[in-house]
């Protein structure tokens, strides 16, 4: 199995923003996925932001392009995308195991 390795750095969050979120440090999701009850009602979302991850697959099921929901959601990067997309194809958006 080949294994795409992603550059990806997440943007840096206060750690007054990270009480209470369900994915911690040591999950392959922290710093790519954040989610909390008490922000956007727990929605996974890219890291650092309140744009849902429902919201990429949405676009792609839609046909549309990374640059079109790029061009949408500005403080997201392509980077980003990638590395959500990598967690997507490897199970772990919702906290399964790696392919």
């Amino acid at each position: 199995m080949i294994v795409a390795t992603i550059a990806y750095s997440p943007p840096r969050v206060a750690d007054e923003l990270l009480e209470g979120d369900l994915i911690r440090a040591g999950d392959p999701r922290y710093g790519i996925i954040w989610a909390n009850p008490q922000r956007m009602s727990g929605t996974p979302c890219f890291y650092g932001t309140r744009v849902p991850i429902q919201t990429l697959f949405d676009y792609i099921a839609a046909g549309q392009t990374i640059d079109n929901f790029l061009d949408g959601f500005p403080p997201i990067t392509r980077e980003h995308v990638l590395a959500v997309l990598e967690l997507a194809r490897t199970g772990l958006v919702h906290g399964g195991e790696s392919a």
